[in-house]
């Protein structure tokens, strides 16, 4: 009989993402780069090389089992969290019941989905407050709140101001923050890629 962990790195092993296995050179006189925006280097091994295809992701790429999922460690709060990575049209409700039945998050009565520009500019307080009364609302209602998921702009502040939220609460009445980001703008990525000898827990300092 499986244990809970080994029943877990199946269910998240299972999960599909897309991998270009087609090299193709951009237009931008950068050799080393393919139209799927990563380098030779990034492709799997045995990927093909081309010059003259146009890039389709259903044709140049294919599905392979994950191999980034885990515990995090936000090493500025104290606390982990979790991630995984994901194909862009993963069934939402897999997803659903690997966040509530296997990351044991509860079901929210209320979902906020903050979108803005990644531009940095200087928020305002005025702008700070709502955002901060935007949190508490989102925390007394047991709501779940999504975000383009990096430092930067709009979605950097509300970072922060969940993080402050996290610092001066009990660990009981956190917000639920998911942030959805590209592979390909996440700094460090390759620290999240599982090996034969990964834990599955990983440092972030922010």
């Amino acid at each position: 009989m499986q244990s809970v962990t080994e029943r877990k790195e199946y269910l998240f092993s299972g999960q599909k993402i897309l991998i270009c296995f087609f090299f193709l050179f951009t237009l931008l006189g950068r050799d080393n780069l393919c139209k799927c925006g990563y380098s030779k280097s990034q492709h799997i091994e045995g990927t093909q090389v081309n010059n003259t295809e146009k890039w389709s992701y259903r044709k140049h790429t294919k599905e392979l089992p994950t191999d980034a999922f885990g515990d995090i460690q936000f090493e500025n709060l104290g606390k982990r969290g979790k991630y995984i990575r994901l194909s862009y049209d993963t069934d939402s409700e897999m997803l659903y019941d690997l966040m509530t039945q296997h990351w044991h998050l509860k079901n929210p009565n209320l979902v906020i989905s903050i979108t803005g520009g990644a531009k940095n500019f200087a928020l305002k307080p005025r702008m700070r407050k709502i955002f901060s009364r935007l949190i508490y609302i989102a925390q007394s209602k047991g709501a779940w709140i999504f975000t383009g998921g990096t430092h930067y702009g709009l979605m950097k502040y509300i970072g922060e101001v969940v993080r402050d939220n996290t610092i001066s609460r009990s660990s009981e009445e956190n917000v639920v923050a998911i942030g959805i980001a590209a592979w390909g703008m996440i700094s460090n990525r390759d620290s999240l890629i599982r090996s034969s000898d990964t834990e599955g827990q990983k440092s972030a300092c922010k």
